[in-house]
C-alpha cells in the first residue's frame, strides 16, 4: 500500500495544499510556522480517526473544530483527502468536517475506487453518520447509521469483504514518533505494552520484550544507535516487580550507566531506532524533528539507517519486492505567505537530501 497524495484544506495553518509523496523518504523544508508539522499532524489525525472509529476523538484532543480550522476565516469546514495505491488498485478517501452550532460538527466521508482502466465507483459513502458501503460477500450495499462523527471507512472495514478494507488496515498501522529525552529516562506504568509509545515512555519495556522475543532485532537496534551516535557498547534490559529499565555500557567506564543518566542524544536515537526496527512494523513512520539532540555530522549516518529500515519487507499482506532497493529522495519546499502555505516546489540546488541541512528536516518515511 503506497500513499501517493495528500490534500489539505483549512486545517490549522494549511489553507489549500496538495502534496505528491514520491519515493520512500519525503522531505518537508520550510521556515518556522510554515506548516511542516501540521502536514504530519493531518496524517496522524486520520490515523487516530480510523483507530478510534470516530473523528470526535482526534478533534477533541486538538481542542475542538474551532481550534483545528484555519484562522483566516470563520470556521466552517475542513477537507482532507488521500490517494492510495493498493497493488495497482487506486483509492481516493475524502473526509470533510462540517461545523455546526457551538462545538458540534458532522462528517461527510467517501471512498472511491478510481483504479485505471475502469470508471470510478463509490465503495463507501456517509454523511452525518448515515450512508452505505459495498459488501463483496453479500454482493450489495449495506446501510450505515451511526453517530454524525463516525469514521465510515473504519465501520465498513468490519466487513471482511469490504473492497477498501486494506486502506483502514494500512492506516491503523501508521506510526508517529517524537521521543522526549525527559520522558525516556524513566519507566511509565499503565501504557499499552504491545505498542511502542509515540513519546518513548515505554522504551525500557519495549526493548526488554524485543530482546527476549527477537534478539536479532534487539542487536540491530543497539548496533544502529551505536553507528550513529557512537554509543552504547552494550545495552542490558532489566525488570523488577513489573518495572522496567535498562543500563548501557560505555567505553572507558568501569560501571554501566543507568537509563536515568544516559545522554539525551543517545536516548532519542535509541528510541527512533526502536521505532524503525520494532516488529510488527508500520507501513508509514512519521518522525518529528529527527535531528534534535543529534550532532550534524551524525545526520547522514542516521539517514542511511532510514534507508536500511525501508528496504525490509512490510509486515502483512502489503509486502512488495520493489521495496528491497535504496529509496529515491523526494521533497518539497514549503513557504509561508499571508498566514498560509503556498506552493510545493522541488528542492533547489544544494537541497539534495544528503547534507545535514536537508536530511535534518525529514518529516515522513512512507512505504
Amino acid at each position: 500500500m503506497n500513499l501517493l497524495r495528500l490534500t489539505v484544506k483549512r486545517y490549522r495553518s494549511l489553507l489549500d495544499q496538495s502534496i505528491d509523496l514520491n519515493g520512500d523518504i519525503n522531505l518537508f523544508i520550510g521556515a518556522n510556522a510554515s506548516g511542516k508539522s501540521y502536514i504530519l499532524d493531518v496524517l496522524r489525525f486520520l490515523h487516530e480517526g480510523v483507530r478510534a472509529g470516530d473523528f470526535r476523538v482526534p478533534v477533541n484532543s486538538r481542542g475542538g473544530i474551532v481550534h483545528l480550522a484555519w484562522k483566516g476565516e470563520p470556521a466552517q469546514q475542513i477537507e482532507l483527502a488521500l490517494i492510495l495505491d493498493d497493488d495497482g488498485k487506486r483509492y481516493e478517501w475524502s473526509v470533510r468536517l462540517v461545523k455546526e452550532d457551538g462545538p458540534d460538527f458532522h462528517v461527510v466521508e467517501r471512498v472511491v475506487d478510481s483504479s485505471p482502466g475502469s470508471p470510478p465507483s463509490i465503495v463507501v459513502e456517509a454523511q452525518k453518520g448515515a450512508g452505505s458501503w459495498w459488501s463483496g460477500e453479500e454482493g450489495r450495499t449495506v446501510d450505515l447509521k451511526r453517530s454524525p462523527t463516525i469514521c465510515a471507512l473504519a465501520a465498513a472495514s468490519a466487513d471482511a469483504s469490504f473492497p477498501a478494507r486494506g486502506i483502514a488496515e494500512c492506516i491503523e498501522r501508521w506510526g508517529f514518533f517524537d521521543p522526549s529525552p525527559f520522558l525516556l529516562r524513566r519507566d511509565w506504568a499503565g501504557l499499552d505494552s504491545a505498542k511502542f509509545d509515540p513519546y518513548g515512555r515505554n522504551l525500557a519495556e519495549t526493548l526488554y520484550r524485543i530482546e527476549r522475543s527477537s534478539p536479532d532485532v534487539f542487536e540491530r537496534i543497539v548496533e544502529a544507535t551505536r553507528s550513529v551516535v557512537g554509543l552504547p557498547s552494550k545495552i542490558e534490559t532489566r525488570e523488577s516487580e513489573d518495572r522496567f529499565y535498562f543500563v548501557q555500557h560505555e567505553p572507558g567506564l568501569q560501571y554501566p550507566v543507568h537509563q536515568m543518566g544516559i545522554s539525551s542524544g543517545t536516548l532519542r536515537m535509541l528510541a527512533l531506532m526502536t521505532a524503525l526496527y520494532k516488529e510488527p512494523e508500520p507501513n508509514l513512520i512519521g518522525i518529528e524533528e529527527p535531528e534534535n539532540y543529534v550532532h550534524p555530522t551524525a545526520v547522514e549516518s542516521f539517514v542511511k539507517y532510514l534507508q536500511d529500515a525501508r528496504a525490509r519487507p512490510v509486515h502483512g499482506d502489503y509486502s512488495l519486492a520493489s521495496f528491497a532497493r535504496l529509496p529515491r529522495r523526494s521533497g518539497g519546499r514549503i513557504r509561508r505567505s499571508t498566514g498560509r502555505i503556498r506552493g510545493h516546489d522541488r528542492p533547489k540546488a544544494g537541497e539534495c537530501g544528503r547534507c545535514a541541512t536537508c536530511v535534518g528536516r525529514i518529516r515522513l518515511r512512507v512505504r
